[in-house]
């Protein structure tokens, strides 16, 4: 999920803006940057339990709600 393309250009090229995200329970920690890429995750030692499927779910999860929150969503015109 890519954001605004208005909201990219309206903010100063040097800008480092990013969104850090949690999961639920806090095992699961993302920092993503504005335009959807992944600058850090982190993982809780207590992930180690989890299924291998459960825990890439969780992950991506994780990373799509951290996205979400650049992405304005439908734009009334």
């Amino acid at each position: 999920m890519a954001a605004d393309p208005e909201l990219r250009t309206s903010l100063p090229r040097q800008a480092n803006v990013q969104v850090s995200h949690s999961s639920h329970d806090g095992a699961i920690s993302v920092v993503v940057t504005l335009d959807g890429q992944v600058r850090d995750l982190q993982l809780a030692d207590t992930v180690s339990t989890r299924p291998a499927a459960q825990l890439a779910r969780d992950i991506l999860e994780c990373i799509h709600s951290a996205q979400a929150l650049f992405d304005p969503g439908p734009v009334s015109r």
